[in-house]
């Protein structure tokens, strides 16, 4: 890789003045980024569907997340690909339509399928319940995250209690077909549905961060589960304070949640 930073574990922030359409105010989690290429998912994309809508829970015990949602369960069998929902490269590049902005403010956001890229991917879970599936942000070439075993009050499975958990890990991933119906009766699991992914080729990320297209910040669970709606903005003024901070070590920052004082200009 070059002097680009390796985004592993970092979100990238599209810049105001990035021209794909794909991105526009995007805010995308990199799992992973190496000499090969680099794989992630768009956080803040809704789609037009819920998980309680294309996938028949057998369960008895299955209780739907929303009492809202009345539709008609579609099939048995989880979908595959991102084409299998009909989600096109229209429904992904316009964020703004009346349908996103209503999904978007539903207090329901852990049953609504995102659409994580254009690229034709699984479905898949973002979740913060350790043992399930693997974990998210690790980069292979550092030994900076260290293991350590943990006992969790819910393991992922109901005959152990212990678990591995990896320090300073924003979130777990899997596309298992068992451990999404798992986690989508788990009430106490910060979880996104994601279909489709972002990917770069090698050294296409690197090209890009080198243009300016992007701002990177580290990723943290609370922005990955939290509200959509504004998750762009609150990180590029992230972006912005960090920026300003390397300028000016002196300058008193702002908190994330306050505006700039126009007399530090």
């Amino acid at each position: 890789m070059s002097d680009t930073p390796n985004c592993t574990g970092c979100f990238l922030v599209a810049s105001p003045y990035l021209a794909d359409g794909h991105f526009f105010r995007a805010v995308v989690f990199i799992v992973r980024h190496t000499s090969e290429g680099a794989f992630g998912v768009v956080i803040n994309r809704v789609g037009e569907q819920r998980f309680s809508e294309v996938v028949e829970m057998s369960d008895p015990t299955w209780q739907k997340s929303s009492s809202k949602s009345s539709s008609k369960i579609k099939s048995s069998k989880l979908v595959d690909t991102a084409s299998d929902l009909n989600l096109n490269e229209a429904s992904f590049a316009n964020p703004s339509s009346s349908s996103n902005d209503q999904l978007a403010r539903s207090d329901v956001y852990r049953d609504w399928i995102h659409i994580g890229g254009p690229v034709d991917g699984p479905l898949l879970a973002l979740h913060n319940i350790a043992g399930i599936g693997e974990p998210c942000g690790i980069d292979d070439e550092s030994d900076s995250h260290g293991t350590q075993a943990v006992v969790n009050d819910h393991p992922a499975e109901s005959f152990g209690s212990m678990s591995i958990q990896w320090a300073d890990v924003p979130a777990w991933m899997t596309a298992d077909e068992d451990h999404l119906r798992l986690l989508s009766r788990r009430e106490d699991a910060k979880l996104r549905f994601i279909v489709g992914y972002s990917g770069w080729g090698a050294g296409q990320l690197d090209d890009e961060l080198e243009a300016g297209g992007w701002l990177v910040t580290p990723a943290e669970a609370e922005s990955i589960f939290g509200n959509e709606d504004d998750v762009w903005e609150k990180l590029v003024k992230r972006c912005g304070h960090a920026i300003l901070k390397d300028l000016r070590p002196d300058l008193a920052m702002p908190a994330e949640s306050e505006s700039f004082d126009p007399g530090m200009n």
